[in-house]
């Protein structure tokens, strides 16, 4: 009797904690495809369906590893530090990161204009910790000299501290010109913004697109459905939408890579590709100036271990550590997860889930994953060395904590 009120208690804390966490973290860009207004014109036949369960329990008994902390201290490059209001949340997140062996974080949440200055000067103090970049405002993007005051106004927030800028897949998803047609990563009122990047030398994290089950229709036949996505609701499905397919958001992306050799593009979440590694090869062979990170991905990799191996070991000076996380996300669920995938042989075990259903379903992937236990010297570079080349603020800092 005490054995199953100790699992009734485990699974409603779940449960409550799922029903209160902040949104997803893949999802901080806003899912431009619809608004949460009850009417989804490319749905109109959508139907509520009963949420998908928590995975069960597994009977396999193999090796489990602790890995409480890396073997060397993280850069995590990509964060959302948005809600960060006070020295008092820097401090609670600090105590967090050095609970699991986070050494600094790249905050994605700069923000433009007075809004990234207030938010430099609030995280002055933890500059050894934090790293800012700025984030473009789109508005007034169709109006004539926009170009010009976005490339300056970029330069201003490198100049003040911003470390670099986070493009996000509003472009190619969400912004549109007056004839209704899409804005894309080549776009000429860009240019000036890439240039401006590359003159400074700061990086550009871009991402564009989305997880592929998104393009297709709802239903089992999509294995994110099969999770537990789109049973309440088909916000953030692409399909049968008039929004740019994938390959269309991909094919301008190359072009821009491709038009702006100088300037250092890191891709976000294995590029958008990682159901894909053959494709995230071929966009790396091709384009020297392109890196890749790993964060909201590691679902994807995790299920395809030897694979991902290979290909972490191929592209070992091109790949960066990131976790797309937030405030609020604990260190045994979200983070240590990832070092066990990088470090250890272990098999089956649980992923660092984005979103959890109401139920307490992983929502990204609905399966384990699985070790890639890289050496030493690969662990290094992902974990540190790939960023500190692109990030040379952090060198003096992190230093410290070798």
């Amino acid at each position: 009797m005490v054995l199953i009120n100790v699992r009734l208690i485990g699974f409603t804390l779940l449960c409550l904690a799922a029903a209160c966490s902040p949104g997803p973290a893949g999802d901080r860009d806003g899912n431009p495809a619809q608004e949460k207004t009850g009417h989804w014109p490319n749905h109109p036949d959508f139907k509520t369906s009963p949420q998908q369960a928590a995975m069960p329990d597994t009977l396999l008994v193999v090796k489990e590893t602790k890995t409480l902390r890396p073997k060397f201290p993280a850069l995590d490059f990509h964060y959302h530090g948005g809600d960060l209001a006070s020295e008092e949340d820097y401090r609670t997140l600090i105590a967090v990161m050095d609970a699991a062996g986070v050494g600094m974080i790249s905050d994605m949440d700069g923000g433009w204009g007075e809004g990234f200055d207030r938010r430099l000067e609030l995280s002055q103090r933890f500059q050894d910790r934090f790293l800012l970049f700025a984030r473009v405002d789109w508005e007034g993007i169709n109006e004539p000299g926009w170009p010009e005051r976005a490339a300056a106004e970029l330069e201003r927030c490198f100049r003040a501290g911003a470390h670099g800028l986070k493009i996000s897949k509003r472009l190619g998803l969400g912004l549109q010109n007056p004839d209704g047609s899409y804005i894309h990563t080549d776009d000429p009122r860009l240019e000036a913004i890439w240039k401006t990047c590359a003159r400074l030398g700061k990086p550009v994290m871009m991402h564009v697109s989305d997880p592929v089950a998104r393009f297709h229709p709802i239903g089992p036949g999509n294995e994110r459905y099969e999770a537990g996505m789109w049973r309440d609701t088909p916000e953030g499905n692409y399909y049968n939408s008039g929004m740019p397919h994938y390959d269309e958001i991909f094919e301008h992306r190359e072009k821009m890579l491709a038009k702006h050799p100088e300037t250092t593009f890191v891709l976000a979440h294995v590029a958008s590709m990682g159901w894909d590694l053959k494709r995230v090869s071929a966009l790396l062979d091709a384009f020297p100036n392109a890196h890749i990170e790993t964060s909201a991905r590691l679902q994807e990799l995790g299920r395809q271990p030897y694979t991902a191996r290979r290909f972490f070991l191929k592209y070992q000076d091109r790949i960066l550590f990131g976790s797309d996380g937030e405030p609020g996300r604990q260190a045994d669920r979200f983070w240590r997860p990832h070092w066990r995938f990088l470090e250890t042989d272990d098999e089956y075990f649980d992923h660092p889930a984005q979103m959890l259903s109401a139920l307490g379903a992983p929502l990204q992937g609905r399966w384990k994953i699985y070790g890639i236990y890289l050496p030493d010297q690969v662990l290094r570079k992902v974990y540190y060395e790939n960023a500190l080349r692109l990030l040379p603020g952090a060198r003096e800092p992190l230093a410290k904590m070798l």
